[in-house]
C-alpha cells in the first residue's frame, strides 16, 4: 500500500492513540515501549506533565518513536505534541498546541474525560474533529472541513486497494467502527469538490468530481458489502471506453457491492440523467475480474444530448466521430456465463446524419429484439428516408425473427432508389461470441438503377444506362466487408462487371477496398462524349485486375483498355481524341507517311487498334500499349490514308502526373503535339 504525506494522516494516528492511554492516570512523566490497542500501535511512547504548584494549567509533552495505524494502514515516525494543559468546570482536561511528525505540522486540540475525547486538527484552513465515547469504544466519528483528499489517501486505499487518490477537497463526516476482533465497517457522508482518482492501468480516470457521497462499507461474514450513492455535480471520467462530461445538474448513481471467494455482485445498480439518460440493473464479476453476467436496461430520451455526454468514446473509434443524432433509444441487454443471452432495441424518430455523407437515416422506429434461445422473438425496423453515400433511398419496413443466436430477415424488401429498386433479399446478424467476432451477412438484387442519376450523385461524369445485378451474399466480419457474385452495369451498350470486392473499415477511419473490374464491348463513341473527350468510333473491352484503393485512392491495379479486336464497324478518331491521347501518353508524338501539320487538314482518321496500359505500384504507373516503338509504346496504330500513329516515350509516369493529365484532357485543354 502506497504511504503518502501530510498532516491529515497523522492527525488520524494520534486521535486513536489518544483512545487507547490511560486517561485517569495522574503521573509527572510515563514512558512505555509499546502500547496496542484495536486501533494503534505506538512504540518508544514518552508521556511528561509539568505542573507548578498553584498554576491553573500545566505543560503536557507526547513523544514517540513510531505510530501504526494497521486499520488505515498509516505509519508515523517521530511523532511529538506540546500543549499548555487545563481542566474545565465539567472534568473534562482540554489542551491545544503544535504537534508534528514526519508526515507534516498542524495544531491540535483535545477535550478528554473518562466518558468521551473530542479532538479537532487544523492545519492550511482544512480541519478534522474527532470524536469518541465511552460507552461505544469501538466508534470513532471524524467530521471534515475543506480537507484535502491526500490527508485520507490511506484510509481511502484500504476500501479500494487501486485507487490512486489525486487532487481535490471533502467536507462532510466518516463513521468508524474498529473492533478489536472484527473487521472494520465505515459510513460516510461526503461533499466532493475537485476530486480526482485513477488507476494504474488506466482503466478508470476521473478529474473535477463535484458532488455529495453517501458510502457504507462492511465486511460481514468474511465478505465485503459497499452501498454507494453519489449525486455527481460536474467532472469528467473514463470507464474503459466510456467518456462522460458531466453536466452541473445532478447526476445520480447508487450502486451495491458484494465482495466474496467466488468474485463480485452488484445486486443492483443506477444511474439517472434526467430525460438524457436513465440505467438500472444488475451484474456479477468472476474472480478474475471479468464480466460474467449483467442484466442493463436503457433509455436514452434525449440522443443529441446524450450523443456527446456519454457516446463519443465509442461513435469516434468507429469513424463516427461527427456524427449527428437526434430522437430516442431504449435498449435491454442480457450476459450469461460470459455470452449475451438476450439484447432488445427500441427506436422512436432517430435520426442519424453523417457530415461525411456516407449516409443519412431520418424516421428511423421500430423494435428489433435478439436472443440466443429456442423460442423465436419477432420484431422490426423501419425509416422514413435514407440516404447512402449521396443514394437517396425510399422508406422501408423490414420485418424480423431472431432464435439460435441469429437475428434474420423475415421476408425480402424492396426500396425505390436511382429511379430503380434494390431489394434486400436476405439478412442475417449474429453477435460476437464463442471466440468469434460480429458477423453480418445479407445478399441483395439491384433492379435497373439509374447509371445517370448515380453518376450525378457521386461527380462522375454523366454516364448513361442502367446498373443491375445481383449480391448472393455480402458479409461483414472483423470489420471487414466480402461480396460474393458481383454487380453488372449495363453503360455504354456493354457492360462493365465489378467482382472480387472486399473492404475494410467501410465506415472507418482510412477505409480499403479490393476488387476486379471486367469491361466488354462498351460503345466508345457516347463514352468518350461523356468524358469531354475526343470522338472515337468502335467497341472497347478491358479490365482493371488487383485494384487496391485506400481512403478511396487507388494506390495498385493493373488496367487496360483497348479496342475490340472483333469490333466489324467503323473505327475512326478524332484529331481531338488524337490530341487527347498524346497528351496522356505523356507527350508522344505522331508518326507517320505525312507530317503533323498536314493531319491537321483532317478532322478524323482510320485506325487498326488503339489501347492503353497502365501498372500502378508506389505511386507509380508503368505504362504499355497495342505495341513498341524503339523505347516507346504505341498508343494509336492507324489504319489507310492519311495513316497516323500515336506514341508514347516514357514508360514510368508518376500517379498524379498521370491524373492531372487525364483531368486535362477531359477538360479540353489541347495539349502541343510534336
Amino acid at each position: 500500500m502506497r504511504r503518502v504525506s501530510g498532516p491529515g494522516k497523522f492527525l488520524c494516528g494520534v486521535l486513536l492513540m489518544l483512545a487507547a492511554l490511560p486517561l485517569q492516570a495522574r503521573v509527572l512523566r510515563m514512558e512505555v515501549d509499546a502500547l496496542r490497542s484495536g486501533a494503534a500501535n505506538l512504540q518508544g511512547v514518552d508521556v511528561r506533565l509539568d505542573w507548578r504548584d498553584g498554576a491553573s494549567t500545566g505543560e503536557l509533552s507526547l513523544d514517540a518513536r513510531r505510530l501504526d495505524v494497521p486499520a488505515l494502514g498509516q505509519v508515523h515516525q517521530g511523532l511529538r505534541w506540546r500543549c499548555p494543559l487545563s481542566r474545565d468546570d465539567a472534568g473534562r482536561w482540554r489542551c491545544e498546541g503544535q504537534v508534528r511528525s514526519d508526515a507534516g505540522a498542524g495544531r491540535l486540540q483535545v477535550a478528554l474525560s473518562g466518558e468521551a475525547i473530542d479532538a479537532m486538527f487544523a492545519s492550511a484552513g482544512a480541519s478534522l474533529d474527532y470524536g469518541w465515547q465511552a460507552g461505544a469504544p469501538d466508534r470513532h466519528r471524524v467530521d471534515l472541513r475543506a480537507v484535502p483528499v491526500a490527508w485520507l489517501e490511506a484510509f481511502l486505499a484500504s476500501l479500494w486497494e487501486a485507487g490512486q487518490w489525486g487532487s481535490g477537497r471533502l467536507d462532510g463526516r466518516v463513521d468508524l467502527q474498529l473492533p478489536a476482533d472484527a473487521p472494520l465497517r465505515a459510513q460516510a457522508d461526503l461533499v466532493l469538490a475537485d476530486v480526482g482518482v485513477d488507476t494504474p492501468d488506466g482503466w478508470l480516470a476521473a478529474a473535477g468530481m463535484h458532488g455529495r457521497l453517501r458510502l457504507a462499507y462492511a465486511q460481514p461474514g468474511g465478505q465485503t458489502a459497499v452501498d454507494l450513492h453519489y449525486s455527481a455535480r460536474g467532472g469528467e471520467f473514463l470507464v474503459g471506453s466510456l467518456y462522460v462530461p458531466l453536466p452541473d445538474a445532478p447526476v445520480e448513481l447508487a450502486l451495491a457491492l458484494r465482495g466474496g471467494d467466488d468474485g463480485w455482485r452488484v445486486p443492483a445498480f443506477s444511474w439517472k440523467d434526467g430525460r438524457v439518460l436513465e440505467a438500472a440493473g444488475s451484474a456479477r464479476l468472476d474472480t478474475a475480474g471479468t464480466l460474467a453476467d449483467l442484466d442493463l436496461s436503457l433509455s436514452l430520451g434525449e440522443l443529441a444530448t446524450a450523443r456527446d455526454r456519454y457516446l463519443s468514446g465509442y461513435l469516434a473509434p468507429a469513424g463516427f466521430a461527427d456524427l449527428v443524432l437526434a430522437g430516442e433509444a431504449r435498449a435491454r441487454l442480457v450476459l450469461a456465463g460470459g455470452e449475451l443471452d438476450s439484447l432488445s432495441l427500441g427506436l422512436e424518430r432517430l435520426t442519424a446524419i453523417d457530415p461525411r455523407q456516407r449516409f443519412t437515416l431520418a424516421g428511423l422506429h421500430g423494435d428489433l429484439r435478439w436472443t440466443a434461445g429456442t423460442e423465436p422473438v419477432a420484431g422490426a425496423l423501419a425509416w422514413d428516408s435514407a440516404a447512402l453515400f449521396g443514394i437517396g433511398l425510399g422508406h422501408a419496413n423490414m420485418p424480423f425473427r431472431s432464435a439460435g443466436g441469429q437475428l434474420l430477415l423475415v421476408s425480402p424488401v424492396s426500396v425505390a432508389a436511382l429511379e430503380g429498386h434494390i431489394r434486400l433479399d436476405q439478412l442475417r446478424w449474429q453477435p460476437p461470441g464463442g471466440g468469434n467476432g460480429a458477423r453480418f451477412q445479407l445478399g441483395a438484387t439491384l433492379e435497373a438503377l439509374d447509371l445517370g442519376s448515380l453518376s450525378q450523385r457521386l461527380g462522375w461524369p454523366p454516364f448513361t444506362g442502367t446498373l443491375g445485378g445481383r449480391i448472393p451474399s455480402a458479409r461483414y466480419e472483423g470489420n471487414v466487408l466480402t461480396l460474393d457474385g458481383g454487380l453488372a452495369m449495363q453503360a455504354f451498350g456493354g457492360t462493365v462487371s465489378l467482382s472480387e470486392l472486399v473492404m475494410e473499415r467501410p465506415f472507418g477511419v482510412a477505409p480499403t477496398l479490393s476488387a476486379a473490374v471486367a469491361i466488354d464491348d462498351v460503345d466508345m463513341e457516347p463514352m468518350t462524349a461523356a468524358f469531354g473527350f475526343g470522338s472515337i468510333t468502335g467497341r472497347m473491352d478491358g479490365r482493371i485486375a488487383g485494384l487496391r484503393m485506400v481512403d478511396w485512392s487507388p494506390v495498385a491495379f493493373d488496367a487496360w483498355l483497348g479496342s475490340d479486336e472483333s469490333w466489324k464497324g467503323r473505327r475512326r478518331i478524332s484529331q481531338r481524341a488524337v490530341e487527347d491521347i498524346s497528351k496522356v501518353g505523356g507527350g508522344g508524338g505522331l508518326m507517320g507517311g505525312l507530317q503533323a501539320q498536314a493531319l491537321r487538314l483532317f478532322d478524323d482518321f482510320r485506325y487498326a487498334r488503339l489501347g492503353l496500359g497502365c501498372r500502378l505500384r508506389d505511386n507509380v504507373c508503368v505504362m504499355s500499349g497495342v505495341g513498341s516503338a524503339g523505347d516507346g509504346y504505341t498508343i494509336v496504330e492507324g489504319a489507310g490514308l492519311p495513316r497516323i500513329q500515336v506514341v508514347g516515350f516514357r514508360r514510368r509516369v508518376d500517379w498524379p502526373t498521370l491524373v492531372a493529365r487525364l483531368k486535362a484532357a477531359t477538360e479540353g485543354q489541347n495539349p502541343v503535339i510534336e
